[in-house]
C-alpha cells in the first residue's frame, strides 16, 4: 500500500462551518490533507490524511487532564488543558509537532464541552490545526475524577 489514509468520523457543524471545496494540501511533514469534493469541508478538522512511504508512526496512549504528580484537574476546564498539554508533549517527545498529527480522537463526558475541549486543542496545537477528528461523548472514562481524555496518530518521513 502507498498511502495509509486516516479518515474520520464526526458530527458536520459541531465544532464550526462546512463548505463544499475540495482541498488537497501537502505539509512541510509530507503529509497530505484530505477533503474531497462532495463531501462538506469541515473547518476545524480534515476528512483524511495521506501519509508519505515508510513513515514513522506514533499512536499515542490516552492523555486525562492530571499533571505529572497524578492530580486531576478540579474543572473541565483544567483537564481538558492538561489533556493537550500531556499529548502534546507526548507528540514533541517523539521529534514531531502539529503537522504530524494524522487524527485525534477526544473522549469527554458533556456535549456542551466541546468549545472548551477544542479551545484547550488550540491553545497547544494551533488554531489552523486541522487532523482527522473523532469526538465521542461517552457515559464515563476509566475513572470517576476523569472528564476528557485525548489521544493521537501522527507520522514522519523517515
Amino acid at each position: 500500500m502507498k498511502y495509509l489514509i486516516i479518515a474520520c468520523a464526526f458530527l458536520i457543524g459541531t465544532v464550526g462551518g462546512v463548505s463544499n471545496a475540495q482541498e488537497r494540501e501537502t505539509n512541510e511533514a509530507g503529509i497530505t490533507t484530505l477533503d474531497p469534493a462532495g463531501v462538506a469541508r469541515p473547518n476545524r478538522y480534515a476528512q483524511g490524511k495521506l501519509v508519505p512511504p515508510n513513515a514513522e508512526y506514533l499512536i499515542t496512549a490516552g492523555q486525562v487532564g492530571a499533571d505529572a504528580a497524578g492530580n486531576y484537574g478540579a474543572a473541565i476546564e483544567e483537564q481538558a488543558d492538561l489533556a493537550f498539554k500531556n499529548l502534546y508533549a507526548v507528540v514533541k517527545a517523539a521529534g514531531m509537532g502539529p503537522e504530524n498529527v494524522l487524527k485525534v480522537t477526544m473522549f469527554y463526558l458533556e456535549r456542551e464541552h466541546i468549545g472548551i475541549i477544542i479551545a484547550a486543542r488550540d491553545k497547544y496545537f494551533g488554531e489552523g490545526f486541522r487532523p482527522a477528528s473523532t469526538a465521542l461523548v461517552v457515559k464515563s472514562l476509566a475513572g470517576p475524577q476523569i472528564l476528557v481524555e485525548v489521544e493521537a496518530i501522527a507520522a514522519k518521513p523517515r
